[in-house]
Formats: structure tokens, sequence, C-alpha cells
């Protein structure tokens, strides 16, 4: 059996993403979290359109543009503007994703994407915990779709790490404030 070196690279692209993916959501600061994103977002970026996954290339690299727009308007608590970003962003990926079509599996990124521009527009962190449950799932199977073993892994670990970070601070920080 011969190996394959440049689907070995492509498949190592995902490292990164999964790195920066898994250390997400292990951040109580939302733009640090939004950092780690936008690296793993990058990398999955370029490992989709390496793949000829283009809805989810596409989507991925816009969605690198919209945590810069979120960490900007958040740092500067500018709720208002962050409101019309989430929707303004939410109906580009929306459009974006019907215009690289991949077929019905595109469905479930655009829901994804579109729901995770809601989840990252927003500072409380325990709601964006949970509404990024929900988009693991649809990466993840979408990732089965395009042959991104990394991508499997990354979002499977990332849907991991989301529910430990609901146990940390959703669920035992809440208790310890009960207890006080």
């Amino acid at each position: 059996m011969e190996i394959n070196w440049y689907e070995v690279f492509i498949q190592c692209i995902g490292i990164i993403g999964i790195i920066a993916g898994l250390s997400a959501f292990q951040c109580n600061k939302h733009s640090h979290a939004l950092a780690l994103k936008m690296t793993e977002e990058g990398a999955f970026g370029l490992q989709y359109f390496l793949l000829g996954g283009y809805t989810g290339a596409v989507l991925n690299l816009v969605g690198i543009f919209r945590n810069l727009i979120f960490t900007y308007l958040g740092k500067r608590d500018m709720q208002k503007e962050l409101k019309y970003a989430r929707i303004g962003l939410g109906v580009l990926f929306a459009v974006l994703g019907f215009l690289s079509w991949e077929g019905y599996i595109s469905i479930l990124i655009i829901f994804a994407k579109v729901l995770s521009t809601f989840a990252y527009g927003t500072t409380n962190m325990k709601k964006m915990r949970r509404m990024i449950s929900i988009t693991c799932v649809c990466w993840i199977c979408y990732n089965f779709y395009v042959g991104s073993i990394a991508g499997v892994i990354s979002d499977a670990c990332n849907l991991g790490s989301v529910v430990i970070g609901m146990i940390r601070y959703d669920i035992l920080k809440q208790k310890e404030k009960i207890k006080e």
C-alpha cells in the first residue's frame, strides 16, 4: 500500500484547526475564544478547499472576517451594531452557501454558520457554548461527506470541549454561586 503524501498533508492541516478549536472553548474571555476560532476556521477553510469542499472553504474563510468584526464590536461594547452585524453576516453566509452549493449537505453547514454567527455575536459564553454544541454536530456530518478526518476529530473534540466548558463554567460555577 502506497502512502499518498498529498492526502496526508491535507489531513495534517487540520491538526492546526484541532488544536485551536480545542483551546477556544476553554477560554472564558470572548476575544480570546474568537481569535482561536479564526485560526481554526483558516486551517479548515484551506483543508476544505484542497479536498474540494468549496462550501465549507468559503464559509470558513468568511468566518474569519466575521470573528474579526465581532471582536472589534465586542471590545467596544457596540451592542446595537453587533445585532445588525449578526443579521447581515447571517444573510451573507446563507447567500454564499447557496452560491457554492454542493448538494443538500450544504444546508447543514449554512445552518451551522448562521447559528454560529449568532453564537459568536454574543458575549454571553453560556449561550455561545449551547449554540455551538449544535453546530458541531452539523460540521461532523459535513466532514464525513468531504473526507476530512481531521475535521471529524476536531468537531468531535470541539463538542467534547464545549461540554467540558459547560460543566466548568455553566454548571459548577453556578453551583458555587448558589452556595455563596
